[in-house]
Order: C-alpha cells, then sequence, then structure tokens
C-alpha cells in the first residue's frame, strides 16, 4: 500500500493532485493490529524529494463504525420482521371480520324476517359499525406495513387531482353536514395532472378531509386548492379552521399509534394512524408532505409533487 501511495505522489497525473489518504493495518509490539489513517505529502526540495507522513490511530472509530452497521442491520431486521408480521395478522383478521360484517349486515337489514325485538337490532348495527371501524384499521396497518417494508404496489398513471377531489368532496359531504362543516375547493380549471398513483392519492385525501372535519367545530370550513409554482412544482393544499395543534402535538400526531391529547378527544375517535400513514402514502409517490399548524387557528398540510412528476399540456 506505501509503495503504491509513494508512486501515485510520484506521478504528475490527477492521482497526485486528490491526496484523499489511505486506510493501513499496523502491527504492534504486543502482537496486536490496529487501524491507522496514513496521508503522505511531498516536500519540495532542490536536492531531495523529502515526503512527510501523518499517521492516525482509527480503531476506536472503525469500532464505532462497525456497531453502528450491526445496530443498522438489526433495525432493519425488526423492522422487516414487524412489517411481516402486520401484514400476516392483517390477512388472517380479514377472514372471520368479513363473515362478522356480512351476517351482522344481514341481521340489521333484516332480509329473513323482522327481528321482534329493536334492542337486538341496535345491537346489530353496533356490531357492524364496530366491525367497519375495525376493518378500516386493518387496512391502515396492513398499508403502512407495506409502505415500510417497500412492498406497497403502485399503479403510476396519469392522474386527474380535479376529478380526485370531486369523487372526495361527495363521499364526504355527509360526515361535513352531520358535523356542520363547511367544505370548499378552490382549484383552476387547467390544473395539470399528475404521475401518482390513483387509488393512494384518493386514499391520502380522504385521510385527510376526514381529519379536518373530525377536528374542526360546526361552523367551520375546510379547504382545499391547489396551484402550480412557478418553478413548476404543483402545490397541493388542504387547510382547516380547527382547533389545531402545537408543536408538541404535532410530533405526536406523525408517530403511528399515538393521538393527540385534546379536551374532545372522547368525541373524535381515531387509530393513531390517519397522519403517519398519508405522509407514507404521499412520499411514496415521489411527493413531499409538510404540515403545519396553531392553536385554534387550524391547520395547513401541503402535498408538494416534483416538476418530474407535473404533466404539461
Amino acid at each position: 500500500v506505501l509503495r503504491a501511495y509513494l508512486a501515485s505522489l510520484s506521478e504528475s497525473g490527477i492521482a497526485s493532485i486528490f491526496n484523499d489518504g489511505r486506510e493501513v493495518t499496523a502491527v504492534v509490539s504486543q502482537g496486536g493490529e490496529i487501524s491507522l489513517f496514513m496521508t503522505i505529502n511531498r516536500l519540495h526540495s532542490s536536492t531531495h524529494a523529502n515526503y512527510c507522513a501523518v499517521l492516525r490511530d482509527i480503531t476506536q472509530w472503525k469500532k464505532t463504525e462497525a456497531e453502528l452497521r450491526d445496530a443498522i442491520k438489526n433495525a432493519e431486521e425488526s423492522s422487516a420482521q414487524k412489517s411481516e408480521f402486520l401484514a400476516r395478522i392483517s390477512h388472517e383478521l380479514r377472514t372471520p371480520l368479513n363473515a362478522i360484517l356480512g351476517f351482522s349486515d344481514v341481521m340489521r337489514s333484516e332480509r329473513f324476517g323482522e327481528i321482534g325485538n329493536p334492542q337486538y337490532l341496535g345491537y346489530a348495527n353496533d356490531i357492524h359499525q364496530s366491525g367497519t371501524h375495525l376493518l378500516s384499521l386493518i387496512n391502515d396497518l396492513l398499508d403502512l406495513s407495506k409502505v415500510e417494508a417497500g412492498k406497497l404496489e403502485l399503479n403510476f398513471a396519469s392522474v386527474d387531482l380535479r376529478s380526485i377531489v370531486d369523487e372526495c368532496f361527495a363521499l364526504m359531504q355527509e360526515q361535513a353536514m352531520a358535523a356542520r362543516v363547511v367544505m370548499r375547493k378552490s382549484l383552476p380549471a387547467d390544473l395539470p395532472h399528475v404521475v401518482a398513483d390513483f387509488r393512494s392519492i384518493t386514499q391520502i385525501l380522504l385521510n385527510l378531509l376526514s381529519n379536518a372535519i373530525k377536528f374542526t367545530d360546526p361552523g367551520g370550513q375546510v379547504i382545499v386548492s391547489a396551484r402550480v409554482l412557478k418553478s413548476g412544482e404543483l402545490v397541493f393544499k388542504i387547510k382547516d379552521t380547527g382547533i389545531g395543534m402545537d408543536k408538541a402535538q404535532l410530533e405526536t400526531a406523525l408517530e403511528p399509534f399515538k393521538q393527540v391529547d385534546t379536551p374532545k378527544r372522547g368525541q373524535r375517535p381515531g387509530t393513531g394512524l390517519g397522519l403517519p400513514l398519508t405522509k407514507a402514502l404521499t412520499e411514496a409517490n415521489r411527493a413531499q408532505f409538510s404540515i403545519s399548524s396553531e392553536k385554534k387557528k387550524g391547520t395547513l398540510v401541503e402535498i408538494t409533487f416534483p416538476t418530474t412528476r407535473v404533466l404539461a399540456d
């Protein structure tokens, strides 16, 4: 290594200009080995070719590097095992849950005759609602585990955000009316299409609209807008006039399975997966997720599609 290093310094080519040093192993007097980083520079002299060598002991650094590499490997293996477990348990739970939903739907619709006691009918409705909520949680768990494992199958195509907004508004209208929240949209007629996965973009918007309505008091508004920046990026915004969050609550809301503690949390059930899953799905679509919030002033979520994902007219 030393001879090759000196040879490169003696040359007048590019190797002598980019002198980046060498890693070498030294044998110590006790019979062991240590890692060294060696840097040599040529000293210009009129009579002799002199060199200055600097050797630094990097044994501890190499040990730390190896420990960090092992820690990353263990963390990745643990994450993969967790994601695989979530995917398996989600699939196993779906089969009996679909049976519960199907039979409870048959009972609450009284397809084979009337249910004599109205209390039983109420129980059937409760079973179906609880099962629907559980199925939604399982689907979120499955999607999140797939994103983390890099196994979420996305079908990238030209997506019209205006049509997705219209579809989601129609689906969320009943929830907004029940909460007495006004939904508004401000989208330019010439809004370009983006390259994205239709299903996951729809899920992203439904999650954000549901959250915005859930955490906005009666009389409030939820506004969806979009525009193309001068740089060519497309910014998609969902803003509400809801209860908002401070910095600590916002950090909590972005962690899976954690929920923000609010005075009205009891009236606003959730799973703690909405925002983390939305962020993960956004990044899976090669877009950037940004959220800002202020107590009693509402929340703003911005999804920015880079120029490479925006289709010109």
